[in-house]
């Protein structure tokens, strides 16, 4: 009874329609594994200039300044209007009463009240500013931090190019550093089987073995550090690039040598003086407040205006309608506010005083920075002859030490030490290439030289 049960629960059908929907469920899930594969993200394929310019474009702090220059743009739009002229259109209808004397009139032969009355009007209206020099002084003003705006966006850039750079030399510092560690791996391995051999055939002794067997375990060490550090660096590319972490990055360019002639120091202060972003920025800023300064002074002249309306009036738009107009010369001249615009002026006073303190820091700053930049490429510069020619003697002991040893004149001690000795100065070199790249990087900020495209007008597309 119960096998009849359970046949007629499951026929022949339905186990067939199961083994489909199991293949189909089967297919669909190889569907969706080949059409991630597929859909991965591609290799980002990266020289050090591309990178550079890649993080101008997507990183946050450049998207930060680009607004900021909007909002200067913005504001340097609102002072211009104030010197444009002003159109607009103004239109009525009212009905209204009017008691006589509550303005006044108490004649027994008038009535109280009046009305109710209809009054209609309508005109276009227009004004202009004839002559306000405080207004064109605000306008020089807000031009002129915009422009500081720019060169603040134009070292933010410069900065943010080269955060890149640092991470890319650090990268490219990383993958040296993890193929200079296999080289030691390999040699330390390559050591370690010939003093096997040479205990088997009893010139080597088992301290000798053990001391082999720890300079490769030493070196299996470094090698995982070096690629945690390799995969750290990667991280912090991406992250300076602006990219997702999920998108591989390949770096075309390699830690070589650059053979550029060292500039001279005083005409790199004076490159440093026309080129950097943040001192010309200061002096914007001190111009700024000059003109600001300006114009709350100039804020004790008269200003000329014109206004001028012209329109239909009546009762209705269609009854007693008449066109009327009016126009005039409107002078205005401030004589006592309670001390407000002299307040004003001694802030402004203040202002322009804080600007000039900040541009001769700014001034005293670059030149340090150019200074302390300069010595950095020199010191690179010798450290690197010095790295060059240690790994030259390294190799030469590693390969005296392993022959004496090979022949059985020195004992395995000393080919250890030449392996060590050798390890340090390929790592030195390393170093030394790595930092004469990072010295260069700096000097060319320090002289603001770090060139790259950038959209230093705003983006002005806000909807």
């Amino acid at each position: 009874m119960w096998m009849k049960l359970k046949l007629h629960c499951f026929p022949p059908q339905s186990i067939a329609i199961s083994s489909m929907r199991y293949i189909f469920s089967l297919l669909s899930i190889i569907l969706i594994l080949w059409t991630r594969t597929v859909s991965a993200e591609e290799a980002l394929v990266l020289s050090l200039s591309q990178a550079m310019q890649m993080a101008v474009s997507n990183h946050a702090q450049s998207a930060i300044a680009r607004s900021l220059i909007d909002e200067s743009l913005a504001n340097q739009h609102y002072q211009r209007a104030s010197l444009l002229p002003n159109l607009s259109l103004s239109a009525y209808q009212t009905r209204q009463t009017v008691n006589l004397r509550a303005q006044g009139f108490a004649l027994p032969s008038f009535p109280v009240q009046i009305g109710p009355f209809n009054s209609f009007a309508s005109s276009v209206n227009l004004s202009q500013k004839v002559f306000d020099l405080s207004l064109w002084n605000n306008l020089k003003a807000a031009e002129w931090l915009t422009k500081e705006t720019q060169l603040k966006a134009e070292a933010t850039f410069q900065q943010v190019a080269a955060n890149a750079a640092y991470a890319y030399i650090t990268a490219l510092r990383a993958r040296e550093e993890l193929s200079t560690t296999k080289a030691n791996l390999d040699l330390a391995q390559a050591l370690e089987k010939l003093t096997l051999d040479q205990k088997k055939q009893g010139i080597s002794t088992g301290v000798d073995v053990v001391r082999a067997q720890t300079q490769t375990t030493q070196f299996q060490y470094d090698l995982r550090s070096a690629q945690s550090f390799l995969d750290d660096s990667i991280t912090k590319l991406k992250r300076s690039l602006g990219v997702s972490m999920d998108t591989p990055v390949v770096q075309t360019d390699t830690l070589k040598e650059l053979n550029q002639p060292l500039p001279v120091l005083l005409q790199s202060r004076e490159e440093a003086k026309r080129s950097r972003p943040e001192l010309l920025a200061s002096q914007a800023l001190v111009n700024a407040r000059e003109s600001n300064l300006a114009a709350k002074q100039d804020a004790y002249l008269p200003s000329v205006e014109v206004k001028g309306a012209v329109g239909p009036s009546g009762v209705t738009p269609i009854v007693n309608d008449y066109h009327v107009f009016s126009g005039g010369v409107f002078l205005s001249m401030p004589i006592w506010n309670g001390g407000a615009t002299n307040a004003e002026e001694n802030a402004a006073f203040s202002e322009l005083h804080q600007a000039k303190l900040q541009l001769t820091d700014t001034e005293a700053q670059v030149d340090e920075d150019v200074r302390l930049a300069y010595n950095a490429l020199q010191t690179t510069q010798d450290e690197l002859i010095h790295a060059k020619t240690n790994l030259q003697l390294a190799l030469k002991l590693m390969d005296q030490a392993s022959d004496r040893y090979k022949n059985g004149v020195a004992d395995h001690l000393e080919v250890v030490n030449a392996q060590s000795i050798l390890a340090q100065a390929r790592s030195q070199l390393d170093n030394a290439l790595a930092s004469q790249h990072i010295a260069w990087i700096n000097f060319d900020l320090a002289r603001g030289h770090i060139n790259v495209v950038n959209n230093d007008k705003g983006n002005q597309n806000h909807e």
